[in-house]
């Protein structure tokens, strides 16, 4: 089937910039130093004469560090990075250019949907200036320890850390490279399959573990690993009791694509599942006194000449350093978000938008090969059917779960909207313009809290009448309104002569009507490294890594050919917890548990500073739409110092949103400057704070 590519929609100035920058092959931006920035460099610092530079790896290719040297100082710096994409490797230099116009600055923020780039440039620059100094990059390395290092903060890692913790386990640590936790866990808006709950007894609901593994494989077109799917199943059940007794709500049965009987489990309050879940584990870890070093990055797992894991490498703001440790548990996710890396398994996915975020590129994959790890299913990549092609925004499986039905641009349904998503994505890339509509009313509108996210973010159509949603979106009229009236009267009659879909609960009949264009995205990376049911990481032989387990995404073999809507969630929680246990286990055959070593990188050493501003004294207020609502910052001055700062926005998203305010307020706090830092993966509520405290000063 012939597929054009879905493009990112680029229409902001810093993307108009780059089109310039598309053409050039090598990207080489200098920053000439002024005497008032040569002061600004800490003195007892001091730099050798020459030109040096380092390279690291950034998001397509190398980033290259250049660092001038003169009789006085630093006198310039310099990155280079030809193989970065133009529109986001690029436009991450070309901000660190304007931002670095005022002053030089060893450090620099990541910049917002370019970390991977930015990160690497932060590295290379690290290693050019330490060469600068006179010293060796891999010089005085620290050395830490724990028994079980978990790299990666998202569903599966948090899962993990905690249940080793709960079967005993007192040295744990988790290494995260982004500035959050949840990776795509937080994204998550379904529930998580499982089979024979209390819950499905609770509703009369009739499954089965053998029925779940049946619609698993199937789903899977066969190619799933069975053991790994009978684990899958034989331990959801007991996923779900563990979500909700540690403080998790997955309460409320519901039908997802590809499903028999209802199985999936969700939050009651029918809100997305992946923040329900992220904040959860979050709290867990809290409770449980689990570091978590963020914007910490993962670079070697090591091993011994035996092949039996001894350490990590990492490296966060202040270095380089290793942690010598028993077990490590590869939880880092897919690669959906590394275009590279999807092309070369999947060419045909050349130009797809992803509903990924920006973590997602791969590096436990490349890590675990490194060991010899054998990978399995790696060309199968899942497209989800239906996601916002101008925002990137998915629209959960429970919108159409919950009543909704496609229709195309001539305003006729063409599949079975709770068919698989791989059946659903095919037949959506069939039609004119290779996309469709999600037409639904008011009453699924009520049904789904998830849905007021859509509507707030404006991707979403309203109007009084199926006539006028017609009218606003371009959909036919006269085939639109047939089509809603036929499905009515097939509701009412209880069969979908059409298209045989057996869950039609609602008539789609109560205005308000709305409706959100989809396509398909890149949605979830199948494959990656082979386990066991175990999780303990094997070589193409069979044979296992000694200390090395895997859990989430970055494994394959569970899901096939096609992830069924709700098994992702269940996924990570299975096999995290099992990873979690048999890590521990492992690490009790192999010396035992040692007292904990390791503390979170986040408050201890942290001495606020006065943020100096030059408004004149009074109070201040201002707000700026988010990405859940409005975000408001409130300050008083007196003296030209900024007191009782708050940065507030209840609609945002806890764990993103949120963590990245709460972000933005301590870099005020550190750096002493009354500006807004953007933070990378949440750039909408970032955004939203600077054009707040804008709002506030011009008030």
């Amino acid at each position: 089937m012939s597929k054009q590519p879905t493009k990112r929609n680029s229409t902001n100035i810093t993307g108009l910039l780059l089109m310039v920058l598309a053409a050039v092959i090598t990207i080489v931006i200098a920053f000439p130093v002024t005497d008032a920035v040569r002061k600004s460099i800490k003195d007892n610092i001091r730099y050798i004469a020459g030109t040096y530079s380092a390279m690291e790896k950034g998001f397509g290719g190398k980033v290259k560090a250049i660092v001038k040297v003169g009789e006085n100082g630093l006198e310039s710096i310099s990155f280079e990075g030809g193989k970065e994409t133009p529109d986001i490797g690029g436009a991450a230099i070309a901000t660190i250019n304007e931002q670095m116009k005022n002053g030089l600055r060893t450090e620099f923020e990541a910049i917002s949907g370019a970390t991977v780039t930015s990160y690497g440039m932060k590295r290379a620059l690290r290693k050019a200036l330490l060469k600068a100094q006179g010293k060796k990059v891999k010089e005085n390395i620290v050395v830490k320890s724990a028994d079980i290092v978990v790299i990666g903060a998202g569903g599966a890692g948090m899962s993990a850390a905690i249940e080793a913790a709960q079967k005993g386990a007192t040295n744990v640590v988790i290494l995260e490279k982004m500035p959050f936790t949840g990776g795509n866990t937080v994204r998550a808006t379904g529930g998580l399959n499982a089979s024979q709950t209390h819950y499905q007894q609770r509703d009369g609901i009739e499954d089965s573990n053998d029925l779940f593994y049946e619609d698993t494989m199937k789903g899977g077109k066969e190619l799933n690993d069975p053991a790994l799917v009978r684990t899958l199943v034989e331990n959801s059940a007991a996923a779900v009791d563990w979500v909700n007794e540690i403080g998790g709500d997955l309460s409320v049965v519901a039908q997802f694509g590809g499903a028999s009987v209802k199985r999936i489990h969700r939050p009651s309050d029918t809100s997305a599942v992946g923040p329900m879940l992220v904040k959860t584990l979050n709290a867990k870890l809290l409770e449980l006194g689990i570091p978590v070093l963020l914007e910490t990055k993962a670079t070697k797992i090591l091993a011994d000449k035996d092949g039996k894991i001894t350490g990590v490498e990492a490296e966060d703001e202040n270095g380089n350093f290793i942690i010598n440790t028993k077990a490590v548990i590869l939880a880092t996710g897919g690669f959906g978000a590394n275009p590279d890396m999807v092309v070369k398994y999947a060419p045909q996915l050349a130009g797809f938008i992803t509903t990924n975020h920006a973590g997602a590129t791969g590096d436990g994959i490349e890590m675990a090969l490194e060991l010899g790890a054998g990978l399995t299913d790696i060309e199968q990549i899942q497209t989800h059917p239906t996601v916002n092609p101008d925002t990137a925004t998915m629209y959960t499986e429970g919108v159409r779960g919950n009543g909704a039905i496609l229709v195309n641009n001539d305003g006729n349904r063409f599949i079975n909207e709770l068919e698989t998503r791989d059946v659903v994505s095919a037949a959506i890339l069939a039609q004119p313009g290779e996309e469709s509509w999600l037409v639904f009313d008011t009453a699924v509108r009520e049904s789904l809290s998830a849905i007021e996210k859509y509507i707030n973010e404006g991707i979403i159509v309203e109007a009084n009448t199926v006539e006028e949603l017609a009218q606003k979106t371009g959909i036919n009229e006269a085939n639109l309104v047939a089509t809603m009236s036929r499905y009515a009267q097939m509701q009412q009659a209880g069969v979908d002569s059409d298209f045989g879909r057996q869950s039609m609960e609602l008539p789609l009949t109560q205005p308000p009507y709305f409706a959100g264009r989809a396509k398909p995205a890149i949605h979830h990376t199948m494959g990656g490294v082979k386990i066991n049911k175990d999780t303990q990481v094997l070589k193409d032989d069979g044979s296992v890594i000694p200390g090395l387990f895997a859990a989430g995404e970055v494994v394959g073999g569970v899901h096939g050919a096609n992830r069924l809507g709700g098994n992702a969630v269940a996924d990570i929680v299975v096999f995290g917890r099992i990873s979690g246990n048999n890590a521990n286990g492992y690490v009790l055959e192999n010396g035992g548990n040692t007292e904990r070593t390791i503390t979170a990188n986040d408050d201890e050493n942290f001495e606020p500073q006065d943020i100096k501003t030059d408004l004149k004294d009074g109070s201040y207020k201002g707000s700026a739409k988010g990405f859940g609502g409005d975000v408001e910052i409130t300050f008083t001055v007196t003296g030209g110092i900024v007191n009782d700062l708050s940065i507030t926005g209840d609609k945002e998203t806890a764990e993103v949103g949120g963590k990245a305010m709460e972000k933005i307020k301590r870099g005020m706090q550190s750096s002493g400057e009354f500006k807004v830092d953007s933070v990378s993966g949440a750039s909408i509520t970032s955004k939203a704070v600077s054009d707040a405290l804008s709002n506030a000063a011009i008030q």
